[in-house]
């Protein structure tokens, strides 16, 4: 080996001795050992046999105002410390200590969501509790709110946790710097205290996407997302991101003042259903069927009236589900492979 193949090695092979004391630590507690005993993240709420929120992470809601999130944020937290879940959503691993931290509605509306905890869990409502703690801190100013969060946090060392909302622990949510740190923040409170943190952040007008920089930074590292949409009477929960696989789309509405699960079929069920009739109604290609008989087949089929089959009928053909040639009959597109079925 040459002398100079000798000092490259040497140079590869060289420790390094120039890394901070903070940073070494860092670097020992940061790497993953698979020789320890890893368990997966506990589950603390969960839809059937899929998690929703888990201990060590955090999840929010999106929304605008009237989706009812407070009381999408109510379920989820109900589930979690009644032993009988709620709103369809479980607690698999048992009940613990939830805390509440409230920024932005007056007394007798948190008072409200407090009795409302209460009878999810069967306590008693014009008590305290040691499992509900609640703490408004709406005539604070950001700095102030996120340090008396912190004291809570070290106070209680609570299981599970909802911060309504966390936009107001900063002082103005599109700022990249300030919405990086307090999401930070987040990850390492949930950490330290081996809790999960439910959060809220509005959502654009017009959009699915929750608002500002904010919004952004926290879709990016949560564990769940979950779309709120007031939908009359009931409000309608869609997954926006989850890390494990996605659950069914589920709703509630507010009976006597509590969020119960409601019948919902998702979009998608939907359309696997016109799919399914349209396999039935229409004839193989290259035969046609006419606007009348269509529409029959429709009425029959889904169990709809006659403006509701002929709204199906507009919809399939702008999407290309089926074709109307120049004499007004109707068939399906010429399918390329045999096993195929419609192009959708």
């Amino acid at each position: 080996m040459s002398e100079t193949t000798k000092k490259i090695i040497a140079e590869f092979e060289k420790p390094v001795v120039d890394i901070p004391s903070d940073i070494e630590d860092a670097i020992k507690k940061s790497r993953l050992d698979l020789s320890q005993n890893i368990p997966d993240p506990q589950m603390l709420v969960s839809k059937g046999e899929l998690p929703v929120c888990t201990r060590g992470n955090f999840s929010f809601v999106i929304g605008l105002p009237g989706a009812r999130k407070s009381f999408l944020c109510s379920g989820i937290a109900g589930a979690f410390i009644s032993e009988k879940g709620c709103m369809g959503l479980d607690n698999p691993n048992g009940t613990g200590k939830l805390l509440w931290i409230d920024t932005e509605q007056a007394a007798g509306h948190v008072a409200k969501i407090g009795r409302r905890l209460h009878r999810i869990a069967g306590f008693p409502t014009n008590a305290n509790s040691e499992s509900i703690i609640i703490h408004m801190l709406r005539e604070y100013q950001p700095p102030i709110r996120h340090k008396i969060f912190d004291a809570c946090m070290k106070l209680y060392h609570p299981d599970f946790v909802v911060l309504d909302g966390v936009s107001d622990l900063i002082a103005d949510p599109n700022s990249s710097e300030q919405s990086t740190s307090i999401i930070n923040d987040l990850m390492a409170i949930t950490k330290e205290y081996d809790c999960h943190i439910l959060t809220v952040i509005h959502a654009n007008v017009g959009s699915e996407k929750a608002r500002g920089h904010l919004g952004s930074e926290a879709l990016r590292k949560c564990e769940t997302a979950i779309l709120a949409e007031a939908n009359v009477d009931a409000t309608v929960c869609k997954w926006v991101k989850t890390r494990d696989m996605r659950p069914i789309d589920f709703a509630f509405t507010i009976v006597e003042g509590l969020p119960i699960d409601t019948e919902y079929t998702p979009t998608e069920a939907k359309t696997d259903k016109l799919q399914q009739v349209l396999l039935r109604v229409m004839p193989q290609y290259p035969a046609t069927i006419t606007y009348s008989e269509l529409k029959q087949g429709l009425i029959q089929q889904l169990g709809v009236k006659e403006r509701a089959a002929e709204n199906n009928i507009t919809k399939v053909v702008k999407n290309g589900y089926i074709i109307k040639n120049q004499v007004g009959c109707y068939y399906l597109p010429k399918i390329e492979k045999p096993n195929d079925t419609l192009p959708f």
